[in-house]
């Protein structure tokens, strides 16, 4: 299996799949929950508004991991950025990078996927 190129992508994008979703489940629950109930006993609002089908982990890592000019771009009316990095850690940053760059990976491994095996 692994002597032909879909071998190896098939084995390349179950490795990244399975290490999406630990950096996936890490930081939602190890960064997210932290800042969510730290603010919540602060007594501020909620700072997402909707999670359509997880897409808030998504926001938090942008909010946090992003430099703070790119990630101030996210609209307003769906993540308070700047509030959210205020309450980030170091480690914070470290695993929403984590969490993004696998899923970018992932995202490209699918991609190549689809066009060496559409032959």
């Amino acid at each position: 299996m692994l002597e032909s190129t879909e071998g190896k992508l098939y084995v390349l994008f179950f490795i990244l799949a399975i290490v999406m979703s630990i950096a996936w489940l890490t930081f939602s629950r190890l960064t997210m929950a932290r800042i969510e109930g730290r603010m919540k006993a602060q007594g501020l609002p909620e700072t997402f508004q909707w999670d359509g089908v997880g897409g808030r982990v998504f926001f938090y890592a942008f909010a946090i991991s992003l430099p703070e000019k790119a990630a101030l771009r996210i609209d307003q009316r769906l993540i308070n950025s700047a509030l959210v990095r205020s309450y980030a850690s170091r480690a914070d940053r470290f695993r929403g990078s984590i969490f993004l760059c696998s899923f970018c990976l992932w995202i490209i491994i699918t991609f190549i996927g689809i066009l060496v095996g559409g032959k």
